[in-house]
């Protein structure tokens, strides 16, 4: 119809009309550019919206997950660093049990879960850039980095590390294998043997010191997530009541 109508008013060299008619399919095709671009700006709006809370969520579910798994190996740390200071000397006792266990576990350093299905979609789909929250996106990229570098630094983590209790058995030993949940297994040590053996000396110190950049690492992908979850929480407006 608005076509007819130009035709004739060219016709006729009704230019007011041309003018008008033309002025209305210009207002009509920029009313509905903007009408596309809010849709499509509302539909990221809540996208974004629902990537958020989904990523509150599942960050909530990894720090769980990674601090019950990540307890165990500080616990193996500080085991290791003060059978160091036993086996070479400059502490004048014998190992504790907990040390002894602390060696013997000292191989497992491979980096507990630090994946979130969100992030997996995103990077996927290539929509990392749909948050437009300076302070989510920036924490996002932080996470990302933080872990990336600490993947790439356990590579040359878990080349570093002896299973000392597998190359060693005469030195490191089980004594009572687990028979159950809540059971643990029992290992003896024999610290005499250790400090003579130079093989073994140097195992022990390469392993410990690996081991601890493994505990160390590890702590710096939990921190860089806990600052997300914090940023998370901030942008959702979720408070948490201060204890007493």
């Amino acid at each position: 119809m608005i076509l007819r109508r130009l035709t004739d008013a060219f016709r006729k060299q009704d230019w007011f009309t041309v003018a008008v008619e033309t002025l209305i399919v210009v207002l009509g095709v920029f009313l509905g550019l903007q009408v596309q671009n809010w849709t499509s700006e509302h539909g990221r709006r809540q996208l974004e919206a629902s990537y958020t809370v989904r990523l509150h969520e599942e960050v909530v579910s990894l720090q769980g997950l990674r601090d019950s798994l990540l307890s165990f190996r500080d616990t193996w740390a500080e085991g290791f660093r003060s059978a160091a200071s036993v086996i070479f000397e400059e502490d004048d006792r014998d190992l504790t049990p907990q040390e002894c266990e602390a060696i013997v576990y000292s191989y497992i350093v491979t980096n507990p879960t630090d994946d979130l299905a969100s992030l997996i979609e995103l990077q996927g789909s290539g929509q990392l850039s749909l948050f437009r929250n300076k302070r989510v996106s920036e924490a996002l990229s932080n996470y990302l980095l933080v872990r990336s570098r600490v993947r790439d630094a356990g590579e040359g983590v878990a080349r570093s590390t002896t299973n000392l209790s597998g190359k060693y058995p005469s030195l490191v030993s089980i004594v009572s294998s687990s028979s159950g949940p809540g059971v643990a297994s029992e290992y003896a040590c024999d610290l005499e043997a250790m400090r003579a053996d130079q093989a073994f000396l140097n195992d022990f110190e390469t392993t410990k010191n690996s081991y601890l950049s493994h505990a160390t690492n590890n702590k710096t992908v939990n921190e860089s997530l806990a600052d997300l979850h914090r940023v998370l929480e901030d942008v959702l407006g979720i408070a948490h009541e201060e204890t007493p």
